[in-house]
């Protein structure tokens, strides 16, 4: 008898518990039907688009302001005031580049259409208001930014390149091609990056650059690490003279990055044919010799004259097609053939630095693609520079280089507890 009472009693408990779950369930799901969902605005440039009739507009060839302003109803004096206030130095807007997207913003009450606003972007961070609410204001804006030090590592796999490992990381082509030139230039007296072998590895401390919130470039490298075919190799920025600002770069013993001669005249490319006592020529079908390195790169990639000195020759011949000659010393010369054009100023007698652009990757000549062919000449003998060993560089001054080993060794022992990160084989 109690047990049959006790049985009904929870029965009706539970029961209550259901319906009372049930309907919590039920006017839940009520409030959630009543209440609508708030969608967040859009903003861009700190403006607030649903508020605006909003086109946009894409700069083409040979625009002024005129071009750009004058179709949406803004009169000559007003674009002449715009442009003028544009270009004073604390804007500095003299011009607008083609392919530049551009916000109009029209009020949304306003059936004459006229223009309120008209946003361009200068770059990444910085962009232009131009205001013609009330008369004509233009203000220079910078979006959300920050410099961050970052740490980024790598390993060259089989088929791959610097860049192909720097973008397994980075996947942005941009960055990827920033920090490649980056390491490849600090370490471009030192490593051959035509000649990079698997199991080479690199790590770097950099400052990464992003605007509200999304990384869009690389700063300086700052300390960086690169170990090819075994060996180590380190580069550090130090400064060496505080009221100069005066930097250099330098290995961790103290001896300068900077060597005499760089590794090749080109970056980022293929060494399509090696400097040989015996070669099928290409073009004119016969067994001769090649003395010189073949350096396979895209029609206008920059050519570097490889160390400082004098253009003895900036000319064209059948064979050579363009090309530049340039003599450093009384011992070496070096020779840069097939060039689709000099850069501006190459000419006989110029001076020119290590690194300082001298003409562009072409084929003129005897050549059956874009490559510059790059020859080098020891007392008057040409010889293959990849076998040559040049002079070490100068250690930096005894009395900087206690306070420079002390500087460095924290930083190498962050850089060599790095781990390398794996390559990522999809990113191919």
């Amino acid at each position: 008898m109690y047990r049959s009472i006790i049985s009904i009693f929870i029965a009706l408990i539970l029961f209550s518990c259901q319906n009372e779950q049930t309907a919590s369930i039920e006017h839940n799901n009520i409030i959630k039907d009543t209440i609508p969902e708030i969608i967040p605005p859009i903003v861009e440039y700190g403006f607030k688009l649903d508020s605006f009739i909003v086109k946009r507009d894409t700069i083409l060839s040979d625009w002024t302001l005129s071009h750009l302003l004058a179709p949406y109803g803004v009169s000559q004096w007003y674009i002449n005031i715009a442009a003028e206030l544009a270009a004073d130095s604390a804007i500095g807007l003299k011009y607008i580049t083609r392919g530049t997207p551009v916000l109009m913003l029209f009020a949304k009450n306003d059936t004459a259409q006229n223009l309120l606003y008209s946003i361009y972007p200068k770059n990444q961070v910085e962009y232009v208001i131009f205001n013609f609410s009330d008369s004509v204001l233009v203000s220079k804006e910078v979006k959300a930014n920050e410099v961050k030090e970052k740490m980024l590592s790598g390993e060259i796999i089989e088929n791959s390149n610097l860049t192909l490992a720097i973008n397994s990381q980075f996947q942005n082509l941009n960055m990827t091609g920033e920090m490649a030139e980056y390491i490849s230039g600090l370490f471009a007296w030192t490593i051959d990056f035509f000649k990079l072998h698997p199991g080479d590895e690199f790590k770097v401390v950099y400052e990464e650059k992003s605007v509200e919130g999304e990384p869009y470039d690389v700063g300086d490298v700052k300390y960086a690490y690169f170990k090819h075919q075994g060996k180590a190799y380190y580069s550090f920025y130090y400064l060496l003279d505080s009221a100069k600002n005066k930097y250099g770069v330098f290995d961790e013993t103290g001896k300068e990055m900077k060597r005499q001669f760089l590794m090749a005249p080109v970056k980022y490319s293929r060494i399509s044919s090696s400097y040989s006592g015996r070669r099928f020529h290409p073009v004119q079908k016969r067994w001769k010799s090649h003395l010189g390195t073949d350096y396979a790169a895209p029609k206008g990639t920059p050519i570097w004259a490889t160390a400082d000195g004098y253009v003895i020759a900036a000319s064209y011949t059948r064979g050579n097609g363009n090309y530049v000659k340039v003599k450093h010393n009384d011992t070496y010369s070096t020779q840069y053939l097939h060039m689709t054009g000099f850069a501006k100023g190459i000419r006989k007698g110029t001076r020119v630095n290590q690194g300082q652009t001298i003409g562009y990757v072409g084929s003129t000549g005897l050549a059956t693609g874009p490559h510059v062919c790059y020859r080098f000449w020891k007392n008057g003998k040409q010889i293959n520079h990849r076998s040559e060993k040049f002079p070490a560089s100068e250690p930096m001054p005894e009395d900087l280089l206690p306070g420079y080993l002390a500087f460095i060794e924290p930083i190498k022992a962050k850089l060599d507890s790095m781990e390398i990160t794996p390559y990522k084989k999809d990113s191919l």
